[in-house]
């Protein structure tokens, strides 16, 4: 399967939506760290729209698998995922991912 250098934008807004929904779905210390990691998968998403990807490059095939990766795990659930820390690192670290990939475009 071809990689089209959206993807990446694309798969970062869906994480984000989803993040989103799980967040309104909890409350504390967890809801505020998914509505955190909402705004930086946003503002990832902008920095991945202005940057020109490859889709080729390594870090953004590793980019666009850990955030299909952590879509996967969400999934279309809201309230009843119960290790929302599970999902918090596991969002943190494909946002780490695209971050990566967005800064080696840049380079």
């Amino acid at each position: 399967m071809a990689i089209s250098n959206h993807d990446l934008a694309e798969k970062l807004a869906g994480l984000a939506s989803r993040v989103n929904n799980l967040a309104v779905n909890h409350t504390g210390a967890d809801s505020r760290e998914l509505l955190d990691l909402q705004d930086r998968l946003t503002k990832l998403q902008l920095a991945a729209i202005l940057e020109d990807l490859r889709a080729e490059d390594k870090d953004y095939q590793r980019a666009v698998g850990g955030l299909q990766d952590a879509i996967d795990q969400i999934g279309e659930a809201t309230a009843e995922i119960e290790n929302v820390a599970k999902i918090i690192k596991l969002v943190a670290k494909a946002a780490n991912l695209a971050e990566k990939a967005i800064k080696a475009a840049a380079a």
